[in-house]
């Protein structure tokens, strides 16, 4: 850098790697104020509308989200994922670095798949008439709680069906495994830390 000019400080990671070694992947939980949000909220009962993956990347340098939205099944930068969204949670995955690796390399081929919009009205009609399986749930697109539901379960972890799991859902088994979920952050605590490392 030449001389005179100030050094630029990146923001804190969201969890220290510990370890070169150590792939620290979370899952997270938020919320937004928009309809499809409030509607997911009304229709489970739950504070949380939305569930991700959060890792850190060493391409990018710096936390990446990896999620099934509107926009389809895709990653992008956490200072973008949280300009829109309220975080409620997020937890480190405690299970081995050989697993955590696996599960992304088997969940890679989804990318780029589309959202299924169609399965939400499914999941509607499921709470509503406590039907065993989601109407209109398509095996070539993802909504958010599918996507986490599918690494969960290639890393190892029970989540049940994963074709019929909702943020709610996922949220529970977070809150109940405390042997394979670590709570790190909650949203008013990570706001903190995050606005405490730039």
């Amino acid at each position: 850098m030449n001389a005179g000019t100030s050094e630029q400080v990146s923001p804190a990671p969201l969890v220290p790697a510990l370890d070169p070694d150590l792939f620290p992947v979370h899952i997270g939980f938020s919320t937004t104020t928009g309809p499809l949000s409030r509607l997911i909220r009304w229709a489970t009962g739950a504070k949380v509308s939305h569930c991700f993956i959060v890792y850190r990347c060493g391409v990018f340098g710096g936390d990446m989200v990896l999620e099934a939205s509107g926009s389809g099944f895709r990653v992008m930068a956490w200072d973008r994922f949280d300009r829109v969204n309220k975080l409620i949670a997020v937890y480190r995955l405690r299970r081995p670095d050989v697993a955590l690796r696996g599960g992304m390399m088997r969940l890679g081929p989804r990318l780029g798949d589309a959202y299924d919009t169609l399965s939400l009205f499914g999941y509607l009609l499921r709470s509503v008439f406590s039907l065993r399986r989601v109407p209109f749930n398509s095996r070539k697109k993802l909504v958010c709680s599918e996507a986490v539901a599918l690494y969960l379960q290639h890393v190892g972890v029970d989540v049940g069906r994963t074709s019929v799991v909702t943020p709610r859902d996922l949220f529970e088994v977070a809150q109940r495994q405390q042997d394979v979920f670590e709570l790190i952050e909650t949203g008013k605590a990570f706001k903190k830390l995050r606005r405490g490392g730039k």
